[in-house]
């Protein structure tokens, strides 16, 4: 069974608000089954429709501490999905930014695998997002060079910081077609 659909749905309908109410009239009827039938205080019902102002006043604040928390935890997890969606929104749009810029842009990970490729990068090295994405950034490295990255990478991951860390620097790269071309670029984390 898939216990994701109907806690949405009980999300979505009742709330945390809903379930604050809800865990606090169980907790009367609760309360008073405890001293009924566990400390043998009376009937259940004697109990539940109970006069001592000392137990009213109890149950009351707890129950407006139970819906109070529900409110409150509706709110921040309303608060938490609106900034998640607005988060998700600027993400597209910093992509979209990136795709239509004019200059390459390649993203990869601490192991060396791309992750992302714009439409620049395609038309400068060859090879399409699909192609290219999820290989070693060593596909676009000359192979006399390739030892060099290495050994940056491997001081950038102990250390992280690296000498060509935000500075412009010309070097050599590999189109697909495996001539080399002279580039100039900076590279951040």
């Amino acid at each position: 069974m898939n216990f994701a659909y109907p806690f949405r749905i009980w999300k979505s309908r009742i709330g945390f608000g809903g379930l604050g109410i809800l865990v606090a009239l169980l907790f009367w009827f609760i309360e008073a089954l405890l001293h009924a039938f566990i400390f043998g205080e009376g009937s259940f019902f004697n109990n539940l429709l109970s006069h001592d102002s000392n137990e009213l006043w109890m149950r009351a604040l707890i129950s407006i501490i139970m819906v109070s928390f529900g409110f409150y935890a509706q709110r921040t997890f309303v608060r938490q999905q609106k900034m998640q969606k607005e988060i998700r929104k600027k993400s597209v749009r910093l992509l979209e930014i990136i795709d239509c810029s004019y200059d390459a842009y390649i993203s990869m990970d601490e192991q060396g695998l791309i992750l992302e490729w714009n439409r620049s990068a395609e038309v400068l090295f060859g090879w399409s997002r699909h192609q290219i994405t999820g290989k070693q950034v060593t596909e676009i490295i000359p192979v006399r060079l390739r030892e060099a990255q290495q050994r940056g990478m491997q001081h950038y991951q102990q250390n992280n910081i690296g000498p060509w860390l935000y500075k412009p620097v010309r070097t050599r790269a590999l189109h697909r077609n495996g001539f080399e071309i002279s580039i100039e670029m900076s590279l951040h984390h």
